[in-house]
């Protein structure tokens, strides 16, 4: 019942009440400039990238739900510039290629790819709606030709400042960046050295 009510308040707060008026166009979000630091790693060759997300991660809107309601919403006034998968495919491209170059395609079979999949891109509220989180949840998978070389998940929530869609964008601004980082410290324990770098240390 709790659960409910908090639900109900929720999404008479967050929705909006357009009766009676001509609704303005949503306000829109990116994820801002790629500024955060990334974490000081080794260079490597560059990798192939595929990516791919939830269906429901393929649309602009802002999703939110409280606790772990089987019910997800949508901002009835704010929507994302691109769909999540795209922003946060372009986030992850940016931050690996501190490292590496980042391709869309191999090269050869034996440039490594990398495989991602983006389950979870959303602000998640507490039952009572006094706090929420962005969370971000990746699946990768690292190939070496055909073969499987390792698989990761990375989960990350990050508290958002404001309980309200502005909030909530920080919030998944903060777990992406946090999330890629991750899944570049993986790459970096996972991948073999660069080519140029082994062979001088013959």
């Amino acid at each position: 019942m709790k659960m409910r009510s908090a639900i109900l308040i929720l999404t008479l707060a967050l929705a909006g009440c357009s009766i009676g008026r001509v609704d303005a166009p949503p306000t829109l979000f990116d994820l801002g400039l790629d500024a955060r630091p990334v974490p000081a790693l080794p260079a490597r060759d560059p990798i192939a990238l595929t990516f791919q997300s939830a269906p429901g991660l393929t649309d602009t809107g802002m999703i939110w739900r409280v606790g772990d309601s089987a019910a997800p919403r949508s901002y009835a006034t704010y929507r994302w510039a691109a769909s999540p998968a795209d922003l946060v495919r372009q986030r992850i491209t940016d931050r690996l290629s501190r490292q590496g170059a980042v391709l869309s395609d191999r090269v050869t079979l034996q440039t490594p790819q990398l495989q991602v999949s983006l389950a979870q891109f959303e602000q998640v509220f507490s039952e009572d709606g006094q706090s929420s989180q962005g969370r971000v949840l990746l699946q990768a998978v690292l190939l070496d030709g055909r073969n499987v070389v390792d698989q990761k998940r990375i989960l990350v929530a990050a508290p958002a400042p404001t309980q309200d869609a502005e909030g909530g964008v920080a919030a998944l601004r903060q777990a992406t960046d946090e999330a890629s980082d991750q899944l570049a410290q993986w790459l970096a324990a996972t991948l073999r050295p660069p080519a140029a770098a082994a062979s001088r240390g013959k």
